[in-house]
């Protein structure tokens, strides 16, 4: 059995040995520089099969109007929610979702 164990450890050995000194591809290094990536953008026209122009106004211009702040709305994170029955019964004591 020691005689076993022993030849199973000298293999072992010698595998490791043999992957830790494989030779290294000699690949050349190259420096990545970001400047030399190439964006290609494809215009796609889409078609809708239907003219759009039909169902806009007059003299239609999407980015010609500026966008107020006050018309984005907002969920505010302070707001309760009600789920209609009572969370306490079903987390653990001591529960702080705010913990991280």
């Amino acid at each position: 059995m020691k005689y076993r164990s022993y030849l199973l450890t000298a293999l072992g050995m010698i595998l490791i040995s043999a992957t830790i000194n494989a030779a290294k591809p000699n690949m050349p290094k190259m420096d990545f520089d970001i400047n030399n990536i190439v964006f290609i953008e494809e215009d796609q026209d889409l078609e809708l099969g239907f003219d759009t122009a039909r169902y806009l106004p007059e003299n239609f211009d999407p980015y010609s109007t500026i966008i107020s702040i006050e018309s984005v709305n907002f969920v505010d994170v302070c707001d309760e929610i009600d789920l209609g029955f009572e969370t306490v019964g079903y987390l653990p004591e001591d529960f702080d979702p705010y913990i991280q």
